[in-house]
This record gives structure tokens, C-alpha cells and sequence, in this order.
């Protein structure tokens, strides 16, 4: 699937049609135990930390990763709202813990339009 130029092409144009005709809620819930369960442990802070809880048994690291992008005209409540969600996550997956890994790309926290210039120039 993530192979497919048919599928990379139009995934979000389908995914945006999807959330019109069926719902966010029902999309959402179809992408996170199809495509999503390959790629993330989750998509909450409980699942994260789950998930680390069952790594650290094996002795397995983990690293959390915080991606967001392609927001157009974002707004300061918006970015703040991702500072507010890293800031959380970091401190809830170092409580009990010698260490932790979180990994975040800094573009979430540029709008698309910045990103668009900056490619351009």
C-alpha cells in the first residue's frame, strides 16, 4: 500500500473524503487499526506509555515521535496546543523512568505557508 503512487497520491483527499461522508471519529478509528497500527503504537499519551511499559519488559527502547505538518494558516492557540501536547507527553513518559526519548519534527510547530516559501526560495 505505502508503495503505491495511487494510494501516496490521493491518501489525503480520501482520508478528507472520508471524514466528510462517514465522520472523523469513524475514519480516524479505521486508519488506527489498518495502516496506522503498522507504523504508531497510538495516538494518545496512554498509548505511549503503554506500549513502553511492554518494550521496557523486553528490554526494548522506545522513542516517542510527535509528527504534525501541512497545517494551512495556523494559528497561535493551534501551535500552542502542540508545545502544550510535547511538554505533556515528555513529562509523563519520564515519571518512574531513568530516561526517555522523545523525537519531535519542528515543522509542526510551522504553518504550511512558511514551509512553502522556504521550499520555494
Amino acid at each position: 500500500m505505502m508503495s503505491s503512487n495511487l494510494f501516496i497520491n490521493y491518501s489525503l483527499a480520501g482520508m478528507s473524503l472520508a471524514y466528510r461522508l462517514i465522520g472523523t471519529r469513524l475514519t480516524n478509528t479505521l486508519i488506527e487499526r489498518t495502516a496506522a497500527s503498522i507504523f504508531t503504537g497510538g495516538v494518545t499519551i496512554d498509548d505511549l506509555l503503554r506500549d513502553m511499559d511492554l518494550n521496557e519488559k523486553r528490554k526494548i527502547g522506545s522513542i516517542s515521535m510527535m509528527v504534525v505538518e501541512g497545517l494551512t494558516n495556523a494559528s497561535e492557540s493551534t501551535l500552542d496546543h502542540f508545545y502544550n501536547i510535547s511538554r505533556d507527553t515528555v513529562t509523563k513518559m519520564t515519571q518512574g523512568r531513568s530516561e526517555a526519548h522523545f523525537a519531535v519534527k519542528l515543522t509542526a510547530f510551522v504553518s504550511l505557508e512558511v514551509m512553502q516559501r522556504v521550499s520555494g526560495a
